[in-house]
């Protein structure tokens, strides 16, 4: 390691004149490596390797925007920044499958998990689960049906037939819509709405309500925020027509079985990383304000739209049934 430093020193303190081009470019990429490891200390060896230390999985499911390299790769930084702050060692393993990452969490592989709150309600009991942290969005998790200021719909009522923009693998998203489908027309949204568009981001589908490429838009509470700052005409000319409380949309719960102390301590230290210069550039990455103490209780509000939705589901196929 110490041979290795000095190479690496070596290279970067060489008079620029004598170096070829490419030794040159090794230089500025071992001084970034270097700008990355250099400021976090060695994490403390641990009296009980078992206890002592975060061993996270992560499903983040399909990323569209992202690649599955930079996803690990940003995680693994994560990692090194939890650890820097924790003062132990800190794993992340990536899981395509969730199925996989509940199995090791039960077998112990893994003592904690970060991944989106229907993949916990779906997974996980909440008695399996001890605190962890909430992702915070500046303008909340909220999803929020918004409906034109022309377009005739005044109520939940008034759905059928009308064209609506939903966000692209938005699973809770859809699982709201779905419910309110079912509870208002019973029917499945397919065959509520006239036509159903995807987009990527908020701000495109406020836009197309905007245009008037759409009636309805069904967006997150921090997405419309960020879009009427952009344009501040979008605020007068949209109506909201429902909404549904959500502290987050994304969380990290230890398994109950982790020593508290460490649970306590870790846990404790989160909500300030965002103060860190680095944390914060995390979690610039990936677009998140801050990071919250959470407990099992916040999945409460998707516990319950997943109840609403298998019960009003079921109601409606026992109808269908009778015909």
């Amino acid at each position: 390691m110490r041979h290795a430093m000095f190479t690496a020193l070596t290279l970067i303190h060489r008079p620029a004149r004598l170096q070829p081009a490419s030794v040159r470019a090794m230089r500025r990429v071992i001084a970034c490596l270097l700008a990355l490891i250099l400021p976090l200390p060695v994490a403390p060896v641990a009296a009980n390797p078992i206890e002592e230390t975060v061993r996270m999985g992560s499903y983040s499911g399909a990323r569209r925007e992202w690649s599955r390299a930079e996803v690990h790769s940003t995680f693994d930084l994560w990692a090194q920044e939890l650890a820097s702050r924790f003062q132990i060692p800190v794993s992340i393993a990536h899981y395509d499958d969730p199925q996989d990452i509940r199995r090791d969490f039960l077998a112990g592989k893994i003592n904690s998990v970060n991944t989106d709150a229907i993949t916990f309600v779906r997974l996980f009991k909440p008695e399996e689960l001890a605190d962890g942290y909430a992702t915070i969005m500046k303008g909340g998790w909220d999803l929020m049906l918004f409906a034109g200021r022309d377009v005739p719909a005044q109520s939940l009522a008034d759905l059928a037939g009308k064209r609506i923009v939903l966000l692209e693998e938005n699973t809770a998203g859809d699982l709201y819509l779905e419910t309110l489908c079912l509870r208002h027309h019973q029917r499945a949204c397919r065959d509520v709405f006239a036509e159903i568009q995807r987009v990527n981001t908020s701000n495109q589908a406020l836009m197309r309500v905007f245009f008037g490429k759409s009636d309805l838009a069904l967006v997150y509470g921090y997405g419309h925020a960020l879009a009427v700052e952009m344009n501040p005409q979008l605020g007068r000319h949209l109506r909201k027509l429902a909404e549904y409380p959500l502290r987050s949309l994304f969380f990290a719960f230890y398994n109950t079985k982790v020593d508290k102390a460490l649970r306590q301590r870790t846990v404790r230290i989160t909500p300030t990383l965002h103060t860190y210069p680095r944390g914060r550039q995390l979690l610039d990455i990936f677009k998140i304000d801050h990071l919250e103490i959470a407990t099992p209780a916040d999945l409460q509000p998707v516990i319950d739209l997943e109840k609403d939705y298998q019960s009003l589901r079921a109601q409606v196929e026992r109808k269908e049934r009778r015909k």
